[in-house]
């Protein structure tokens, strides 16, 4: 069953027989999974390309940064940006009777909101910048760091966790983060990602938990699906006790089924 090669209820029912010598219907051979404990359910992606290693290289750096920056006053973020789609991610699952259909009308996907988040692990604290007219960039990255820096101004040091975009690289953010500190001290320590490992990055669960709570539905315009992001993200805190549970730094590894819990110990592991 762990391989994934049966598909249907009627493949166990082929290879039963031809093993066994025993004939089921489909019915009865769902029936017989659930009674052993089985279930039918969405295989897990990874990106393939994922390093494990280096993942859990990032994972046992991670925890020992914990530990270092709680007694340092410093802060960490994790950074990340997401772009909401006007009209194109309204479609979800849903259950129906047998026979009906629910139809939702979409847009053209030409409005985009583009949204460079940042989230705190230690006091759950969200900041972001959004923009409707211009595309994430290096100054983007630059305005978010200045907020981080009005709204905690006695903190001299920021650790930043972000993935591999082009613009997190660019010149003009590096040229920033050096004269930042010679004339403030203040430093921002950038610490990339792993290639190809999105979930190592808290703050994709909290773009996911977004799409579900303002995204899966109609918005008559594009200013109005803008108002149900707003009523998201500027009202985490209305979300605790869902976002608690979803926003621990409880790390899955690709592509072993392999989970770290920061703080725990060694990974427990599971049979492929």
């Amino acid at each position: 069953m762990a391989s994934g090669r049966f598909k249907s209820a009627a493949q166990v029912c082929e290879w039963v027989e031809a093993t066994f010598g025993r004939r089921f219907s489909p019915s009865g051979m769902r029936k017989l999974l659930v009674r052993v404990g089985c279930s039918f359910h969405k295989a897990s992606a990874f990106l393939f390309k994922a390093d494990p290693a280096k993942q859990e290289a990032f994972v046992r750096e991670y925890e020992q940064d914990k530990e270092q920056v709680q007694g340092a006053g410093w802060r960490r973020y994790f950074l990340d940006g997401v772009h909401p789609l006007y009209g194109l991610e309204v479609v979800f699952y849903c259950w129906l009777l047998a026979g009906q259909r629910f139809e939702v009308g979409v847009g053209g996907g030409r409005k985009r909101l583009n949204i460079l988040g940042a989230y705190c692990p230690d006091d759950q604290e969200y900041l972001d910048r959004r923009y409707t007219d211009q595309n994430l960039n290096a100054q983007s990255v630059i305005e978010l760091f200045t907020l981080m820096r009005a709204k905690h101004p006695q903190t001299k040091c920021f650790r930043i966790y972000l993935d591999n975009a082009r613009y997190q690289h660019a010149t003009l953010l590096k040229e920033w983060v050096a004269q930042t500190k010679k004339d403030t001290g203040v430093t921002f320590d950038l610490k990339h990602l792993p290639a190809y490992s999105p979930n190592l990055n808290l703050i994709e669960r909290l773009w996911k938990f977004l799409r579900k709570e303002a995204l899966q539905r109609w918005h008559p315009t594009f200013e109005a699906m803008q108002q149900a992001v707003a009523d998201v993200l500027d009202n985490l805190p209305r979300y605790r006790q869902q976002l608690d549970t979803l926003m621990r730094e409880r790390f899955h590894l690709t592509p072993q089924a392999s989970t770290i819990i920061v703080g725990v110990g060694e990974p427990a592991r599971r049979a492929g």
